[in-house]
Formats: C-alpha cells, structure tokens, sequence
C-alpha cells in the first residue's frame, strides 16, 4: 500500500511483458487490453483489439471483450487493470481517457512508446482528474 492506502498493484514479469509486446506489435495504433486476476495481483493477459485501428485513441472490440470477461468469469477471476497505449505521448491520461473511463475504480495502465524504452504508469481515473498508483514487477506463472 501506499501512504495514501492505496494497494499496490502486482504485475507479474510475463505478463508485463506480454503487455509491453502487445503495444510495440500494434504501434503506430494504440492498443488495448484488459489484465485479469484477484484484487490487485494480475494473473493473467488479454489483448483486444483496437477496432477504430487509430494513432489517437482506442475502442476495443466488443466480441473481444465479451470473451475476456467470460474468461475471467469461469476463472473466478476479474479485471485487475485496464491497459492501453500513447504511440507518441507520455505516459499520462488524456481527456479522452478521463472522458471514456467506464470501468470506474478499475486501475488504467498506459504505455508510452514515445522513448526509446517504453515507459510503463499506472493510474487510478476520476471523471475529472487522475492520481497515479503504485504498481509493481513480480515473479511468477503467466
């Protein structure tokens, strides 16, 4: 937790990895995916596709998403944290992000490709303002 008492959210190395494959295989477009797991401990990756296939901003298929959260269903798991990319920004919620936020007090992930080695934050969305969160890497299965 942090000082303010907020979890810190745990991310397995694979699976950030898997994360940051996702966002390099789909640049220039942003990308979309969805972490699963229990609480704050991701457990597992699902990529959705971006189906406005834009530099600027996501939507994500809705089949894709449907068969995410069935997934995570029979898994008795659900969504750990929400992740997208910023092809040529930082790695910091936009209006759009803060606008299109319908997975309220579902940690946001975004993946700045604007550097030479991407750059990973995580955020906590309010319909008007952001506060970043901790996040962490850990060992274990993917």
């Amino acid at each position: 937790m942090n000082a303010k008492g907020t979890p810190t959210l745990l991310i397995p190395v694979a699976l950030h990895d898997a994360m940051v494959a996702h966002c390099l295989k789909e640049a220039p477009m942003e990308c979309c995916g969805i972490l699963g797991g229990v609480s704050w401990e991701a457990t597992s990756i699902h990529p959705l596709r971006n189906i406005d296939a834009s530099e600027t901003h996501y939507h994500a298929d809705p089949m894709d998403l449907i068969r995410a959260t069935r997934w995570l269903r029979d898994h008795q798991a659900e969504f750990v944290a929400i992740y997208h990319s910023h092809p040529r920004w930082a790695a910091i919620p936009s209006q759009t992000d803060l606008k299109e936020n319908y997975y309220e007090g579902v940690p946001r992930i975004i993946v700045s490709l604007l550097e030479a080695e991407p750059v990973v934050r995580a955020w906590r969305l309010d319909p008007e303002s952001y506060e970043e969160i901790g996040w962490r890497l850990v060992s274990g299965a993917s």
